[in-house]
């Protein structure tokens, strides 16, 4: 296990979260003595794959964006010491500033996602026993007291923020061996990124004659990943393709993992 980190007052003090209803789910979750709370995405039986094979075990461990912590408890489940990372209800999300619907309003009940996400890790957190700590901020601002990890896990992260590239240059200043990085690509993209001979390629989402992308900015390519975490210092990078479900598809979606190393100092 790496060095024991003092404790910082940056850590969210435990809340006692009783009742299922004050909490929201973005991935299902099994938990003890109330069977399956779905979410939108179900990555059960698939999160090996989802996280790319990487061993966890002995290892301390950033969460990126851990939602309602389906990866925070299943990481710390494999040996890890996790530090999980995300919004309270007391920072914006990335709204996208659209004039074709009412960001803010947006804003305010997003406030209400986080809250019910917040909650919803707790509950699993106490019914866990889990061990793990929190911290809130933007993925902008990620606290260098937390003290370095050896491993960061954005899952289905950089997709959802304006600047993909600082959220991962601010994790990357806190990590010393690994970056994982998973985000959706889905069949036709992937078609285009064969017939595009694997471009690095990111996709601006909004659209101005459509307002649907409210929270989602950018489409990946595999390759952009890659050269973004090799700007950052980590070399010997792999990727790897897996399938999820989700809760309003009936077809599983086609998604990526990019796993890099640190370069290794002579």
């Amino acid at each position: 296990m790496s060095e024991k980190v003092p404790e910082k007052d940056i850590y969210a003090l435990p809340k006692v979260v009783t009742d299922l209803k004050e909490c929201g789910f973005y991935h299902t979750m099994e938990i003890p003595d109330h069977g399956v709370v779905e979410g939108e995405w179900d990555l059960r039986g698939n999160l090996e794959a989802y996280l790319g094979g990487t061993n966890f075990k002995d290892k301390r461990v950033l969460d990126v964006g851990a939602a309602n912590g389906c990866l925070s408890f299943f990481i710390e489940n494999q040996g890890a010491e996790v530090i999980s990372y995300d919004l309270s209800e007391d920072y914006a999300w990335d709204v996208v500033p659209h004039t074709g619907y009412d960001w803010k309003q947006l804003l305010v009940e997003d406030k209400q996602r986080a809250r019910e996400l917040n909650n919803a890790y707790w509950f699993c957190h106490r019914v866990f026993h889990s061990k793990a700590k929190f911290v809130h901020g933007t993925v902008y601002t990620i606290p260098q007291e937390i003290g370095m990890v050896d491993i960061s896990v954005f899952g289905s992260i950089l997709l959802h923020v304006r600047d993909p590239f600082l959220a991962l240059e601010m994790a990357s200043r806190v990590t010393k061996e690994t970056i994982v990085v998973v985000e959706p690509m889905g069949i036709k993209r992937f078609l285009l990124y064969i017939l595009s001979f694997g471009q690095a390629v990111m996709t601006f989402l909004p659209s101005a004659k459509k307002s649907e992308h409210k929270v989602s900015w950018w489409a990946f390519t595999p390759k952009i990943i890659q050269e973004f975490v090799c700007v950052l210092g980590f070399e010997n990078v792999k990727t790897k393709f897996h399938f999820q479900k989700y809760r309003y598809s009936n077809f599983p979606v086609l998604y990526f993992t990019v796993i890099g190393h640190r370069k290794k100092l002579s």
